[in-house]
């Protein structure tokens, strides 16, 4: 959810011309984010140590998107993109506890 949300607001911030340091902050948040999912995935089967710290990746990543979507977020779905963001956040920072704490 969170992933789509990002693209729609990327595509958003190309059409109407939002600032370029937004629209170069929401490309880097894209990024981290898709590679911080790839390694959390990827690390699935791994020993606690690895999965742990690919949890911390995740959570970091989430909390960045967040600050980008509150900074440059316009659009009329602002508050439904932070509600996913919220949301998703709270929901790997559980899982990260769990994974960390093993």
């Amino acid at each position: 959810m969170t992933r789509a949300a990002l693209a729609c607001l990327i595509a958003l911030c190309w059409t109407t011309g939002a600032s370029a340091a937004c629209r170069d902050d929401l490309i880097k948040a894209d990024q981290d984010f898709s590679k911080s999912r790839t390694s959390l995935n990827a690390a699935a089967n791994a020993a606690p140590a690895a999965k742990c710290a690919a949890y911390r990746r995740h959570v970091a990543s989430l909390g960045q998107v967040s600050k980008v979507f509150a900074r440059c977020d316009t659009s009329a779905n602002k508050a439904s993109n932070a509600a996913q963001t919220k949301a998703a956040l709270g929901d790997f920072t559980q899982q990260m506890n769990d994974a960390c704490k093993k």
